[in-house]
């Protein structure tokens, strides 16, 4: 892919506010990040599977992914995604992005193939410092899988 292209992200949160910084976190960012953000579990594997309403989504280079979220929580949905029939949902990078900092999470999260572990800082120039510094790794530096 080349360093200008854009990149997709598919954000699975169900904070407004939590979107919101993201979104502003991303938008200085060059290349250009495409977002689309569903609200919970269920929609994430639908959106991803290209099932219902998101038949023509397109496919995300990365997702980030909060653990606390209604009906089907984030590990539920790390679990479903890694045992996808579908090679491309297996080997999906997921950035799991939530208030959580307990080393059971990480150890569970980790345990089921996440890519990488962060948690949220609370105070807002931290988490814009985090959001870039992740957005910087694995959309510039990081070689995404693609295709097939």
């Amino acid at each position: 892919m080349s360093a200008h292209a854009p990149r997709r992200l598919l954000v699975v949160e169900d904070s407004e506010s939590d979107v919101e910084l993201l979104r502003e976190a991303l938008a200085d960012s060059d290349p250009a990040v495409e977002l689309d953000v569903v609200r919970h579990g269920e929609d994430a594997l639908a959106f991803l599977r290209r099932e219902g309403r998101f038949d023509a989504a397109q496919p995300p280079d990365l997702v980030v992914l909060d653990l606390n979220l209604p009906r089907m929580g984030g590990f539920e949905v790390l679990e479903a995604l890694r045992a996808d029939v579908d090679p491309r949902l297996r080997r999906l990078p997921v950035v799991v992005f939530t208030t959580s900092g307990s080393q059971d999470d990480v150890r569970a999260a980790y345990d089921l193939h996440a890519s990488s572990f962060v948690t949220k800082p609370s105070g807002f120039d931290l988490y814009l410092d985090t959001v870039r510094a992740f957005r910087q790794f694995w959309l510039r530096v990081a070689e995404l899988p693609a295709g097939p």
